[in-house]
């Protein structure tokens, strides 16, 4: 096969397949996803072979949402619905068993926190939007999991609180 036809088996399952495997996923499991870009699909996948009862998938993009959805996971567009509340009702007020964040640092989205990333960046005072990480930190119940495969550069830390 051609080096361009197998490249992803090389780079993009690996990430996918790592992430599933470091959000320690049991059978049963519910599972979030933030991020349905190649990684994220690939994780998708991993996870539900792991024994994943439910993946759910976030993105705004309804091509990647579309083939989420043709993998096997449940989606939910950003732009459309609020996540930590769909996670909540989707999960019974439980919150996701393991949550997953293939986004990084360039996540988008429409809260308050996306949009003062975005200032922040404009003026050089971080590299990153952490949106989808906060996102996937709070909305994963009490002893749930994280997987953080998306790439992150330096997230600022103020010193005082680093001490």
């Amino acid at each position: 096969m051609p080096d361009d036809e197998v490249l992803f088996l090389s780079d993009i399952l690996p990430t996918g397949w790592q992430a599933a495997v470091n959000a320690d996923i049991e059978p049963g499991d519910t599972v979030a996803v933030w991020g349905c870009g190649p990684v994220g699909l690939f994780t998708i996948q991993s996870a539900l072979l792991l024994g994943a009862a439910r993946v759910i998938a976030i993105d705004h993009f309804p091509t990647r949402l579309a083939l989420a959805k043709k993998y096997g996971a449940e989606i939910l567009d950003y732009g459309e619905v609020d996540v930590r509340e769909a996670l909540d009702e989707m999960t019974g007020g439980v919150g996701p068993d393991a949550c997953i964040d293939c986004v990084g640092m360039e996540s988008h989205g429409f809260t308050v926190d996306n949009v003062l990333d975005q200032v922040k960046a404009k003026f050089f005072l971080t590299t990153e939007r952490p949106h989808a990480l906060r996102q996937a930190i709070l909305a994963c119940r009490k002893g749930g999991r994280l997987s953080i495969p998306g790439v992150y550069g330096a997230l600022r830390i103020n010193s005082r609180s680093a001490s």
